[in-house]
């Protein structure tokens, strides 16, 4: 009896695999054809003919990556000047700009592991990365945190792309879209991050705003909050 469970058991599994197998198109094209053998699945594998549409949102979030990452750095430098010597704001934002040029190379690479082509697309046309130059403290942490929130908002929007929670009402094959990899890997790297710094920045803010609400001690509270961020 129990000899007939356990081939009952193996013949059932055998049918599931089969099953699974018949629902991925390219789960035996590598058998027949050695240059159809690919690290690509899931999100990652192309359908009806068309790119698959996590490639097309990974690389232009890591341009976007590049792209704050310069922006950051030139608003760094325009606290390096000698009429506005704020080395606690230059470093902030040092360090920002060098955290989004680490994530955008680790999605390049995380794309070129998974078997796509993770280059960069066409930024945003006539960007002008000069107009960052034209903020003063309080006005720079506030358009630091709204490009955090900004990112962070494209950041989940991919993340629901791969999930679950985009699967279609009704639909079974959530073979071209749910990928639990990218999700992590978006968690770990990119979003944990993204709370934190938004949450740190509206915290500066909040505080640089009272510091300075009072005009005749603004230059003394602009003064100390910078000795504050270079501290930390």
């Amino acid at each position: 009896m129990f000899a007939k469970m356990n081939v009952a058991f193996a013949l059932l599994g055998m049918m599931l695999v089969a099953s699974a197998f018949a629902k991925d198109e390219s789960a035996n094209e590598c058998e027949w054809k050695a240059e159809k053998c690919s690290p690509t699945y899931s999100s990652f594998m192309a359908h009806e003919g068309k790119t698959a549409p996590v490639e097309n949102d990974l690389r232009q979030y890591a341009s976007q990556l590049v792209d704050k990452s310069f922006h950051f750095l030139i608003m760094s430098s325009g606290f390096n000047k000698y009429e506005l010597d704020r080395p606690g704001f230059e470093k902030l934002y040092r360090k920002i700009s060098d955290k989004a040029w680490e994530d955008a190379m680790a999605l390049i690479k995380y794309q070129s592991r998974r078997g796509s082509f993770g280059h960069l697309v066409q930024p945003v046309a006539n960007e002008q990365y000069g107009k960052v130059l034209d903020v003063n403290e309080l006005k720079s942490l506030q358009f630091a945190l709204n490009y955090e929130k900004t990112m962070a908002k494209e950041a989940h929007a991919i993340h629901r792309k791969v999930s679950h929670a985009h699967s279609n009402a009704g639909s079974n094959d959530d073979s071209y879209h749910y990928d639990p990899d990218t999700a992590h890997f978006l968690d770990e790297n990119i979003i944990e991050y993204q709370s934190g710094v938004v949450r740190d920045l509206a915290g500066y803010v909040h505080n640089l705003r009272h510091f300075t609400d009072q005009q005749s001690a603004s230059d003394l509270g602009n003064h100390l909050f910078d000795e504050f961020l270079a501290k930390a």
